[in-house]
């Protein structure tokens, strides 16, 4: 699991574990205590994200093959949608971003 959230992190899992241990020294120093339902909570809509993603990847690969074949892209609605997509879930990312700071970090 260290090894997979690090890669996610782009950190080695000794750094990860690192800085994971440092922050939890510190919240503990401050006597922060997360609500596992909030973390909860927040994972799952982190999840979702993560799921609405990968298919807006297929869909913005399918857009990119079809483009590369013919040197246009031969449906803009298509195109529209799913940068429309994008920035919609960017929007919901930075929302939960959002949340994390204020309800974890803060």
């Amino acid at each position: 699991m260290i090894v997979m959230v690090a890669a996610l992190e782009g950190l080695k899992p000794g750094a990860y574990v690192q800085r994971a241990g440092y922050e939890a020294a510190v919240r503990q120093h401050r006597g922060e205590r997360f609500d596992s339902g909030v973390v909860s909570e927040l994972i799952k809509e982190l999840r979702e994200a993560r799921r609405v993603m990968t298919n807006i990847g297929g869909n913005l690969n399918d857009v990119a093959k079809a483009a590369n074949s013919t040197g246009e892209i031969e449906n803009p609605v298509a195109a529209e949608t799913v940068l429309r997509l994008v920035r919609n879930v960017v929007r919901s990312a930075d929302e939960t971003i959002t949340k994390v700071r204020a309800r974890l970090v803060a």
